[in-house]
């Protein structure tokens, strides 16, 4: 069985070409809004300190000096609002470009009062704001994945929030109840950004907001969706096999440990018992020699084995897909490492940020999990949970 470890070309994309989570990536019909995004600082450099350079603008009426919190707020405004706009022709004739324009309309429309000075303009830029900020949840229960130029405008508008709810000279109260409001409202946003992105296999359907990408954290090498070939699926067989036959003297985790895994303290329902030796040797794909055991503790306390898990040597090394799309790898991406114990942490946030005392992994090994535990739904890739739960895990009534 050593030949999968040199055979079988990846049935994927070029080396290096992967696809992941849109959530930390930028769709290709938002960089001109990403582009947007990054020249307004320029523009408002020019507005504020060459005034006299620029021709008068006859829409805004009475402009009033504002105080530096309400003039960030005008800028929060406008910035969220030309994104919009920069949004609206790469949708073409949508319901998305009609949700855009209106949502800029309002955006624009809360900044000239604001500017203007008109009555209830801050109230009114407030409501627009949080209303904006919060119609991400209507795209998130439509089932439509935001990218990172969706979540850097969210961040703007945050910000707008909080300088006209809390400026500098408000009472105590007034900033206390204000930020815990925004930072309730902008939680509420990211909780459910985060729980759309774990729960959604592959994203948007074909006929979404965005093209399909796989669930949080997972980044798939980039395929070309074609069916198995019979060589393919015999490999795969053949690979299953094997595995389910080099896998049975592991059933008792104490021959894995005698074996250099480390399966003491079994836990949980995705135990990973790596064996130092084997994912630092040159062997990939060999049955003999799986990097990684995977286990689970039954209801009564009991661990049973599940499968194992391969990895490839080196990142960006794609593993050998000798069952073509039967046999597919994936990697992690943007993996919160913690330092103090050495540990894993979650995932980075939708807003780019891991928890205090961690870092960010970009991209992990690839890796391939074959289940052995007999009658699993799904012989590679993921295990369903429902299926563990109910046919492994539970204990059988006398």
């Amino acid at each position: 069985m050593n030949r999968l470890a040199h055979g079988g070309g990846h049935a994927e994309g070029a080396p290096g070409s992967y696809v992941g989570s849109l959530l930390y990536d930028v769709a290709p019909e938002h960089v001109p809004a990403l582009v947007v995004l990054g020249l307004l600082p320029l523009v408002a450099v020019l507005v504020h300190r060459l005034p006299a350079a620029l021709p008068p603008v006859p829409w805004l009426g009475r402009r009033r000096a504002l105080p530096a919190e309400r003039a960030l707020a005008v800028w929060a405004l406008v910035a969220s609002a030309a994104v919009h706009v920069a949004l609206v022709p790469t949708h073409g004739l949508s319901g998305w470009s009609f949700a855009f324009a209106l949502d800029a309309g309002l955006l624009g429309w809360a900044a000239h009062r604001l500017v203007t000075g008109r009555r209830r303009a801050g109230l009114t830029a407030a409501l627009v704001l949080g209303g904006s900020l919060l119609g991400l949840l209507a795209g998130l229960a439509a089932g439509h994945m935001p990218d990172q130029v969706a979540m850097a405008c969210k961040v703007v508008e945050v910000t707008g929030l909080l300088a006209l709810g809390a400026p500098i000279g408000a009472g105590r109260a007034r900033r206390v109840l204000t930020t815990s409001g925004v930072a309730a409202g902008t939680a509420l946003v990211v909780v459910g950004v985060w729980a759309l992105g774990l729960s959604a296999g592959h994203g948007d359907d074909g006929d979404g907001h965005h093209a399909g990408s796989p669930a949080l954290g997972v980044a798939m090498p980039a395929g070309d969706g074609e069916d198995p070939t019979v060589a393919q699926t015999a490999a795969a067989e053949d690979l299953y096999r094997s595995t389910v036959r080099s896998l049975a003297r592991y059933a008792d985790p104490a021959a894995a440990v005698a074996a250099g895994y480390k399966a003491t303290g079994i836990r949980g329902r995705d135990f990973h018992a790596d064996n130092p030796a084997y994912t630092k040797d040159d062997a990939t794909l060999d049955p003999d020699r799986p990097e990684t055991l995977v286990y689970a503790v039954r209801d009564d306390g009991t661990p049973v084995l599940l499968g194992a898990m391969y990895q490839a040597q080196g990142l960006r090394t794609h593993g050998p897909a000798v069952g073509g799309p039967l046999t597919t790898w994936h990697a992690h991406e943007q993996v919160c490492f913690g330092l103090l114990p050495p540990s894993l942490a979650g995932l980075t946030s939708p807003l780019g940020v891991c928890p205090a005392g961690s870092v960010t992994v970009a991209l992990t090994n690839e890796m391939i999990h074959v289940w052995t535990v007999p009658g699993a739904p799904q012989r590679f890739g993921d295990l369903d949970e429902g299926w563990l739960k109910q046919h492994v895990l539970a204990v059988p009534a006398p």
